[in-house]
């Protein structure tokens, strides 16, 4: 993350240059602003937007008054007159318009003269996702993709609200309470475990959107799918998803058929050029299993369903699947998978293609 998620005071005017000097550029965490929000209505529900869009994601921080070069780069501090005046009105529009208040957010400006400076918003990360907007009697959930933000599905915001720490928790504690007063540690009917998630709409894309925007850097991801294209045309392009796994030193085992259809072997041609890549054919797979296992076990997930990792299986199909997180009993179902994917599984199918370690 920009600045390693520090607190504004911990952060100078120049470090802010540094961005600058450094050509950081846009992306899931930092947004360059090359003036203001005016008081204008529009705008101020724009910045409302800004704000929650990083708060729905892993957090960030909003810059007003550099200018960039059209493609996210930074050229240049723009100073604004009176960032003292333009900062305290943010926060006010924040306290009244974004529910729930995102804990920690700070609003403040820097000075590079005489009532000259910039505005830097810091919104970390929030286990009371998602936020909304209230504004003119319109609420608004916002979610920041890479350097754009949109607005979120009803099953994005869905998926959200469970997979809450806090609404986990608060299953978490249902569950205690319930056995204890059962006298037992017997499974509760009709309550779904802190440590499991539902997906009944897009899974396989929920699983890549954790993956590719949630900051998590892993160790191993196994991905067994009979079928793969290279999901040109989707938000989540394969090439994304190898990129990824170069730039975080992650091994890569892929299970999947011998590909026969163009968009198969098109799936195939990206993860031969993956060096970190193990490609393997089986013939008798059906399953379908994505787990992504972290250096922190704790941020280690996994989905298994009936989504293929196809054009189809994110975004056409209507496919069912279901998330288990290292909660828990999680962590025991969750090194089941890994184990059965990144071993059992795959010492049974043929090997093409070997990892090439990378220095």
């Amino acid at each position: 993350m920009i600045f390693g998620d520090r607190p504004l005071n911990d952060i100078s005017l120049d470090d802010i240059r540094s961005l600058i000097d450094n050509q950081v550029p846009e992306g899931p965490h930092l947004d360059y602003k090359e003036t203001p929000y005016s008081g204008r209505d529009r705008d101020r529900h724009e910045m409302l937007r800004d704000i929650i869009a990083l708060a729905n994601a892993e957090g960030g921080y909003l810059i007003l008054g550099v200018r960039e070069d059209g493609t996210g780069r930074p050229l240049e501090l723009t100073p604004f007159d009176d960032p003292q005046t333009v900062a305290q009105a943010m926060r006010q529009v924040c306290l009244d318009c974004i529910r729930d208040r995102i804990e920690g957010l700070e609003i403040q400006a820097f000075e590079t003269g005489f009532n000259q400076g910039i505005v830097v918003v810091h919104v970390p990360p929030s286990d009371q996702r998602p936020h909304m907007t209230i504004f003119n009697t319109r609420t608004d959930f916002y979610r920041r993709y890479d350097t754009d933000k949109r607005p979120m599905t009803i099953g994005e915001i869905r998926e959200m609200i469970l997979s809450n720490p806090r609404f986990r928790r608060l299953v978490e504690l249902e569950l205690q309470i319930k056995g204890a007063l059962a006298g037992s540690e017997s499974r509760v009917e009709g309550v779904i475990p802190p440590y499991a998630q539902v997906v009944t709409e897009r899974p396989v894309e929920r699983f890549l959107q954790r993956y590719l925007l949630g900051g998590v850097v892993a160790q191993t991801m196994v991905i067994v799918s009979p079928f793969i294209g290279d999901l040109a045309g989707t938000p989540f392009e394969l090439r994304a998803i190898t990129k990824k796994v170069v730039a975080d030193h992650t091994r890569l085992y892929v299970i999947t058929r011998e590909p026969r259809e163009l968009y198969h072997q098109a799936g195939v041609a990206v993860l031969q050029q993956c060096p970190l890549a193990e490609i393997r054919y089986n013939p008798d797979i059906h399953a379908k299993l994505y787990v992504v296992w972290s250096r922190d076990e704790a941020e280690s997930f996994a989905l298994f369903g009936s989504g293929n990792l196809t054009e189809s299986g994110l975004r056409h199909n209507i496919e069912l699947g279901m998330m288990i997180f290292a909660r828990g009993h999680g962590r025991t179902i969750l090194r089941d998978l890994y184990q059965w994917g990144s071993y059992t599984l795959r010492t049974k199918s043929q090997r093409i293609k070997a990892i090439r370690m990378t220095h």
